[in-house]
């Protein structure tokens, strides 16, 4: 189980974390088959894990050879053929895919109002019709394109808004794609409980903490087609711990879940001395540094912890 430290810096910046957040042996294969997006919009059918990532400085004491162990001092250890700098254009999907259409503003509030379920499918099969609507989503980041991706990653959520045809079915799911050690950084759901399954052949670190009379973390690791629950309201994340990209599909108990980023939100968006006062007015962040501080809070997805890079010699 993490440590609260390392939660809390999680939590707070993303920015320092000290400790390692991963205590165990893994090993790296040289490629995976899978479809990926680059920046300029191109894709393969296959990741390479030596070509995927630019050549660079490896962290401080680690070995040069394409595959080695690091630092068993540190409480960890493994073996990578992961090349060192984080390349930023590597997260899985079909670069190809069209973009989902744009239901026509006041779709939804009409299907809310409609009088029977029956109703509301024949707006929606007029919609389908014209071509306004589709009956399927498409999760792939080319499909999404007015989502902004943090540097870790990014989120495809389809929900009534994007996907009317959920209107009514309390029901929603996410595409989340994972840079190599991409981190979905500490964020609750006011309106919904998630089901998340991991579906690439990685491996990924879940956690949440439920409420202020139970704030033992829990914690579980998921590998291929494996999930886990993250009650409503819960803080949770969840961290690519993998050298190469990951995606996971969450469903949510809700057509309309919402997120809200703890420290985004905590840090950036609420007054500095109220966030001064809740934090016991420390010393090395305070009302009069909290503007510098701010800037280096990430979007989520964030790039990840420092283990990660380390183990993946990537620089961070």
């Amino acid at each position: 189980m993490h440590s609260q430290t390392s939660i809390l810096v999680a939590a707070l910046a993303a920015v320092a974390y000290a400790s390692p957040v991963y205590n165990a042996s893994i090993s790296q294969g040289s490629s995976y088959s899978a479809p990926y997006v680059t920046a300029s919009g191109s894709s393969s059918g296959s990741y390479s894990m030596t070509t995927s990532y630019v050549t660079g400085s490896r962290p401080s004491g680690s070995s040069s050879a394409a595959s080695s162990s690091y630092g068993s001092s540190s409480g960890y250890s493994y073996s990578s053929s992961a090349a060192s700098n984080y390349a930023t254009s590597t997260v899985l999907g079909v670069a190809t895919a069209s973009p989902n259409p744009a239901p026509v503003p006041g779709l939804v509030g009409k299907l809310l109002t409609d009088d029977t379920t029956v109703d509301r499918f024949a707006d929606i099969a007029g919609q389908l019709a014209a071509g306004a609507i589709s009956l399927k989503f498409d999760f792939n980041p080319a499909a999404n394109p007015g989502i902004k991706p943090g540097d870790g990653g990014q989120v495809d959520l389809a929900n009534r808004k994007n996907f009317p045809v959920l209107t009514g079915q309390g029901i929603s799911a996410a595409g989340i794609f994972f840079q190599p050690c991409g981190l979905n950084t500490p964020h609750i759901h006011p309106r919904a409980t998630e089901f998340l399954t991991l579906v690439t052949d990685t491996t990924m670190l879940t956690g949440f903490v439920l409420e202020n009379n139970l704030t033992a973390e829990f914690n579980t690791t998921l590998s291929q087609f494996q999930g886990t629950v993250f009650p409503q309201g819960s803080i949770h994340f969840q961290q690519n711990l993998d050298c190469k990209p990951a995606v996971a599909i969450a469903g949510l108990n809700s057509e309309d879940p919402g997120a809200s980023s703890i420290a985004q939100n905590f840090l950036v968006n609420l007054d500095p001395t109220v966030v001064d006062a809740a934090l016991g007015f420390p010393k090395q962040i305070d009302a009069s540094n909290f503007a510098e501080f701010k800037m280096h809070i990430p979007a989520s997805l964030a790039k990840g912890v420092e283990e990660c890079f380390a183990r993946c010699h990537m620089s961070y």
